[in-house]
């Protein structure tokens, strides 16, 4: 009887539900022993290591690609080929995903319509939307930051920010998960590709008919302004733009909810840290920076080298390979950051790589940042305590993208 196949064993565990819940010791010794590793599952290089992964993402020498779809379909077997290749030309035609001279441009008409000046227009909202949510949450001494708080956020303030009806984003959450988890997999199954695909034309479907509502008649929000946005005359696309939507709805879904949701994690574990935020609120922009560096929402990101990368001091990486960038771990490298594993909100240098950096920055850092501080700091001035509801372990999200976890249940006593 022929055996089936086993996997080739891999130095380094980092696809199991148990490194994603607390990937830092393996992450050190990676970038101890293999800052730039093969992995032959992942069929990519992993980089661990600050300098390395800045140096990728910046790319100030075009050396790498934004163009890595296919990374995503690993192990998709043939019966959902074609479905791969939908999901496939969709996400293509993100932003996230191009390179210039097509990103230049696309990212040209996102500035010309979503200005600082637009994000801070959100203020009152974003602040009456946190300060709804926590009300709720004080009348029953408890909530799961991910499901009451964190996850309800940005789709009020996307809602809000695109004209679109705050009881549709329940759906458009719907469709990220199932689109989300492709990425994250590592390796593709057909279910995942399937759901990703229901979730792709789901998003066609219903941004088809917005985008079709504001060429007919145009209103305040950003959606209208990305329809009629131009540079050089030349606007985007209904491919385009759906894509944009998209890209919008998932940078400022999944980055605030877990930037969000990590933080409240990181301050209910340091208490002594949240006190002395309560005490003097304006470490809040410090605070929040030290928590994406200290356990971010990123985890990390795909690239494809050009041309053959032969200048890193631990390894070669060929014109075509494909490099993991993890995030996470080039925020916690000792030689970037002094005594690394410890969370300090007055720590003088946080300048972490949760948004990416270079051309590549997460367009909607700005709106992000601006939820995150309000929402750290009318949670801490809200709740004189914050506790963990459980001992039991945290769930967290398998993803080769994100990090996060599925739920996080507290109880707070009021100030």
């Amino acid at each position: 009887m022929s055996q089936e196949p086993t996997a080739p064993a891999v130095k380094y565990d980092i696809l199991s539900p148990a490194f994603f819940a607390d990937p830092y010791p393996t992450l050190r010794r990676m970038r101890e022993e293999d800052p730039v590793f093969w992995h032959p599952l992942l069929k990519s290089w992993v980089l661990t290591r600050y300098a390395d992964i800045q140096r990728v993402l910046r790319d100030r020498k075009s050396e790498f690609s934004n163009s890595k779809v296919a990374q995503y379909g690993l192990g998709a077997p043939e019966s959902v080929r074609a479905k791969f290749e939908v999901f496939n030309t969709f996400v293509s035609s993100w932003v996230a995903f191009m390179d210039p001279p097509d990103h230049t441009r696309l990212r040209a008409l996102i500035a010309r319509a979503f200005t600082v000046q637009a994000v801070e227009r959100l203020r009152p909202r974003i602040q009456q939307a946190i300060d709804d949510l926590l009300a709720a949450a004080r009348e029953r001494g408890h909530m799961d930051v991910v499901a009451d708080f964190a996850a309800q956020l940005p789709m009020t303030v996307f809602s809000e920010l695109m004209g679109i009806p705050r009881e549709d984003s329940e759906r458009l959450r719907e469709d990220a998960l199932v689109v989300m988890s492709l990425f994250g997999a590592g390796i593709a199954t057909a279910e995942g590709v399937e759901s990703a695909y229901r979730g792709v034309m789901s998003y066609y479907e219903y941004f088809n008919a917005h985008i079709a509502a504001r060429r007919s008649r145009s209103t305040e929000d950003l959606l209208s302004k990305l329809v009629e946005a131009r540079v050089d005359g030349v606007g985007m696309t209904d491919t385009e733009l759906v894509a944009m939507c998209v890209t919008l709805f998932l940078a400022s879904q999944e980055t605030t909810l877990y930037m969000v949701a990590n933080a409240v994690n990181t301050l209910v574990r340091h208490p002594e840290q949240a006190q002395r935020l309560r005490e003097d609120p304006r470490l809040v922009d410090a605070a929040l920076e030290e928590t994406m560096r200290y356990d971010g929402p990123t985890f990390g990101t795909f690239r494809r080298a050009k041309v053959d990368i032969t200048d890193l001091p631990d390894g070669k990486i060929g014109a075509g390979d494909y490099v993991l960038s993890i995030i996470c771990s080039a925020n916690r490298d000792g030689h970037r950051f002094p005594d690394p594993d410890r969370f300090d909100i007055e720590r003088q240098d946080t300048r972490h790589l949760s948004f990416s950096s270079g051309i590549h920055v997460c367009p909607g850092a700005a709106l992000s940042r601006l939820e995150g501080r309000l929402a750290i700091q009318a949670l801490l001035q809200t709740f004189s305590d914050l506790r963990l509801e459980s001992d039991a372990p945290l769930e967290w999200v398998s993803s080769m993208m994100v990090r996060g976890f599925k739920s996080l249940p507290i109880t707070m006593t009021p100030a």
